[in-house]
Formats: structure tokens, C-alpha cells, sequence
């Protein structure tokens, strides 16, 4: 018996995970064995069909809403992640940059040492220098001045001159040399200090940097717990819900089953007593091809689910009789043969289970071959048409469909 979506799940072959049975139209059965061929009153199920759907439509509701928190959740660990490694990423800098400090310190301790170094040779120099003058100025300069006097000659005197000239200009020389390196290790060492300062100046910058980060970390680690705390709520209402909705199905799964199997009961017991099959057939009747295709056009959809239900009516329509069962066991009842060389306008085919719906499964899908390789069936509430060859594909996916004379009634 086919279920209502077979077409439109097995064209998109969508079906969430909950979905493992059927939910829209699950079990949706004209429950059989004669509940119509012996004009039996259906059975008022607990569990209809309009609470199934409203279960699934708060099911899929929150699973909607599970999908949105789940994406937020995505969005924002992706953040974090980014802004973690952006906090890496500074810190790194933040180490590089105290070891260029460091580094810039040892080079300013070790210029500070070359410049006390100079210092003190200027200050050697200087002393010296000082030592001589106060002891030329104290003693008369007797020994510049008898250097002088001691002169031979002009020429010699002009010359001493000249001497004691370098010999001072030498010491002035030496002192300007240290003082001027002196300088230029100055100049180095506020250099570095500069570079220094500029890097301590970018260690604040990193420093911040990272301080904003770790706020903005702490802050997206805040929210994250949140949504996944939401996350946690609504995949325990939805797994809450479709446990709701798989407790609905298998109650009116029961219900149907018992169903079926009074309906059965009551077949047998109807049969039992008129030592006949539970197939009713109007007296006199060979049956007409014709009336049976043409029925076929004229008989309306017992709706979603129930295919065998309308293979009774057209037969019944047809003036052929009135036959019960679901699918499956029509199949097994009527159907013997798979060569397509002999199927027959006013045939049924059946199979007695396919895959597209957990009904469908039990119950099987059958239909009525019109000729011209022509099948007419209830697919999912509609009367369709269909070619053999692809009745024959789409549902002998799990069982070899076969086809024969309904209630043993070959038609001419």
C-alpha cells in the first residue's frame, strides 16, 4: 500500500533524521482485509492523523530553531578561534619585542661602560696636563724658561719654540681626541636610548592590544557558553518532541495493525460462512475489460495511503465484484506471474513491500494495468498514470512485482 510523499521523498530523497518513519501521511491505511469490500464502519483511532502532524510541525519547528542555535554556535567558536590566535599572534610580537628592550639595554650598558672608560682617560689626561702646568707655574716654568735661554743661536731658540709649541699641542690633541670619542659614544648611546623608547613605546601598543583581545575573548567565551546552553535546551525538546511524535506513530502503527487484524477476523468469519474467498462477486458477471479500464478514469482517490481501497472501488464500480485486503495481500492472493508477455489489460499489479514509507514497507503498492503499457494507480492521494517499464523500476526496488486477474476474475 503506498503512503502519501512517496514521489516528492524519492525525488529529493530529503528526509531529516527524525524522519526514520513516515510522518506527514505515516500510516495513513485503508486498514484491510474487507474493511471496505464488507462495508465494515472504520475504527476510531485514539491517535489520528492531525495529531501526528501537529507533533511533527512542533518537532520540526524546534529543530528549526535547533539548526539557528547550532549555526550561532558555529559563527561564534569560529571567532573565538580567530581572536585566540590574534592573542597569539600579539603575544609573540610582545615577546619579540621585550628582547629587542633587552637587547637595546645590554647595548646601552655596554656604551655607557666605553663612555665612563673615556671619561676617565680624559679626566687622566686632564690631570696630568693640570700636574704640569701648576708645576711649571710654581717653579717658574725653570725649565721651559732655561730650555729657552740655553739657546745657542736664533735659529736654535726658534726651534726649542717649535717644541715646546707641539709638545703642547700634542696634549690638547690627545685630550680633544678622547672627549671627541667621547661624544660619538654619546651620540650611540641616545640613539639607543631612542630605540628604546620606541620599542617600549610599541610594547604598550602590543600590550593594550592584547589586553582588548583577552576582554573581547573573555566576552565571546561568555556568549558561546550561553548559546551553547541554548543549544543543550533545544536539542532536549527536540529530541523530547520527536520522541512524542515516534510514540504517536507507533500507538496508531498498533492501532492500525489491530485493526487490520479484526477486519481479518471479521473477513474469515465471513468467509468461513459462505465457504467462500472474502471476495464478493456480482452474479453472472465475467467481468469487462472495458468497464474496469474505464473505471479506472472515473473512480475518484480514496486518498494518501490508500491505493488498495481504490483497486476495490473501480473493481466495484466496474461491476465486478467487491474485494478486500491491503497491497501485499492481493499480491500474494492474486498475483502470480512476472513475464510481461503476459499481462493483460484489467490486470492488478502489485508488489508486497517497497522502500519509500514504513506503510509502504508493510502494506506494499498496488495498481491496475490499463494497456498500451499503461499503469494507473493512488499515488499519494492522486490518480496517476504511468508506464509499465517505470511502475516496474520504481517500485520493484525491494520485491518482483507481478501481476494477475483480481479475485481469479479474468476479464474479457
Amino acid at each position: 500500500m503506498q503512503t502519501s510523499g512517496t514521489s516528492s521523498r524519492r525525488a529529493s530523497n530529503a528526509l531529516a533524521p527524525a524522519r526514520t518513519v513516515t510522518r506527514r501521511d505515516a500510516f495513513r491505511l485503508l486498514i484491510g482485509a474487507g474493511v471496505l469490500a464488507f462495508a465494515s464502519p472504520v475504527a476510531a483511532f485514539a491517535t489520528s492523523q492531525s495529531d501526528i502532524d501537529a507533533a511533527q510541525s512542533d518537532a520540526d519547528a524546534a529543530q528549526s530553531q535547533l539548526d539557528q542555535i547550532s549555526q550561532e554556535v558555529s559563527d561564534l567558536s569560529a571567532q573565538l578561534s580567530d581572536t585566540v590566535g590574534q592573542i597569539d599572534d600579539v603575544s609573540a610580537q610582545i615577546d619579540q619585542t621585550q628582547a629587542d628592550i633587552d637587547a637595546k639595554e645590554a647595548d646601552i650598558e655596554e656604551k655607557q661602560k666605553d663612555i665612563d672608560t673615556k671619561q676617565q682617560e680624559i679626566e687622566q689626561k686632564q690631570e696630568v696636563l693640570g700636574q704640569r702646568m701648576s708645576s711649571a707655574f710654581k717653579s717658574g716654568n725653570a725649565s721651559t724658561l732655561d730650555l729657552l735661554l740655553s739657546s745657542a743661536s736664533f735659529e736654535e731658540l726658534t726651534s726649542n719654540i717649535y717644541y715646546l709649541d707641539k709638545v703642547s699641542e700634542q696634549d690638547n690633541a690627545m685630550i680633544d681626541e678622547v672627549k671627541s670619542l667621547k661624544a660619538d659614544l654619546e651620540t650611540q648611546k641616545a640613539q639607543l636610548e631612542d630605540d628604546k623608547t620606541a620599542l617600549e613605546s610599541k610594547q604598550a601598543d602590543l600590550t593594550s592590544q592584547k589586553d582588548q583581545l583577552s576582554q573581547l575573548k573573555s566576552e565571546q567565551e561568555s556568549q558561546l557558553a550561553d548559546v551553547q546552553a541554548k543549544q543543550d535546551e533545544a536539542q532536549t525538546l527536540v529530541d523530547q518532541l520527536n520522541s512524542n511524535v515516534q510514540s504517536l506513530i507507533d500507538q496508531r502503527n498498533a492501532e492500525l495493525l489491530a485493526a487490520q487484524e479484526e477486519a481479518r477476523r471479521m473477513a474469515a468469519s465471513r468467509s468461513s460462512s459462505s465457504s467462500s474467498s472474502p471476495v464478493t462477486i456480482v452474479s453472472g458477471a465475467s467481468g469487462s475489460q472495458a468497464a474496469v479500464i474505464s473505471a479506472t478514469y472515473s473512480t475518484g482517490s480514496t486518498g494518501a495511503g490508500y491505493c488498495a481501497a481504490w483497486v476495490s472501488n473501480v473493481f466495484a464500480n466496474a461491476g465486478v465484484g467487491s474485494f478486500g485486503g491491503n497491497a501485499c495481500d492481493m499480491y500474494w492472493s492474486y498475483c502470480s506471474s512476472s513475464d510481461k508477455s503476459s499481462i493483460k489489460p484489467g490486470m492488478i499489479i502489485a508488489v508486497p513491500t517497497e522502500p519509500y514509507s514504513a506503510a509502504a514497507r508493510l502494506y506494499g503498492h498496488i495498481g491496475i494495468y490499463v494497456g498500451n503499457n499503461t499503469v494507473r494507480h493512488c499515488l499519494s492521494g492522486v490518480i496517476t498514470t504511468q508506464s509499465l517499464d517505470s511502475w516496474i523500476s520504481q517500485f520493484g526496488v525491494s520485491a518482483t512485482p507481478r501481476w494477475g486477474w483480481l479475485g481469479g476474475v479474468a476479464l474479457a
